[in-house]
């Protein structure tokens, strides 16, 4: 019988052991997200507490996601930075794992910027299409 993989987050301290099973999804996400990280600069976030990583984990890495803290004026937010895997249906309804940590670290909101296919498997979990975000290259 299949695991069904369970969302977990990782402590800063053990980011250097968990690296060589992360990174390559890092890397992906990072040249998928047009070049503005490196997984050395996530990385580093992640060490320094900045960021955080969860895994989805059914004795192996099945997906993760990179999370962090945005301080705006008037809100406090968990914005998902990175979100990558395999297996979608077996962890995505997992995330509420995250937004339960990110409310008891004071956060009222989350935000992401995602591909547009992840505005439609969200919709069922409370999240809504507000903004577009577009970018061009100068």
């Amino acid at each position: 019988m299949k695991m069904v993989p369970r969302l977990v987050g990782i402590p800063a301290a053990e980011i250097d052991a968990v690296w060589p099973l992360v990174e390559p999804l890092i890397a992906g996400a990072c040249r998928r997200g047009g070049g503005k990280d490196a997984p050395a600069d996530i990385r580093r976030g992640l060490k320094a507490r900045d960021q955080q990583l969860w895994l989805a984990w059914d004795g192996g890495v099945v997906a993760l996601a990179v999370t962090e803290i945005a301080c705006h004026p008037r809100k406090k937010c968990c914005r998902i930075r990175i979100c990558t895997g395999r297996e979608r249906r077996s962890w995505q309804h997992q995330l509420a794992a995250i937004e339960a940590w990110a409310r008891a670290q004071g956060c009222v909101a989350m935000e992401l910027i995602a591909r547009p296919g992840w505005s439609r498997l969200l919709k069922d979990q409370g999240y809504a299409t507000t903004h577009l975000y577009c970018e061009k290259e100068l």
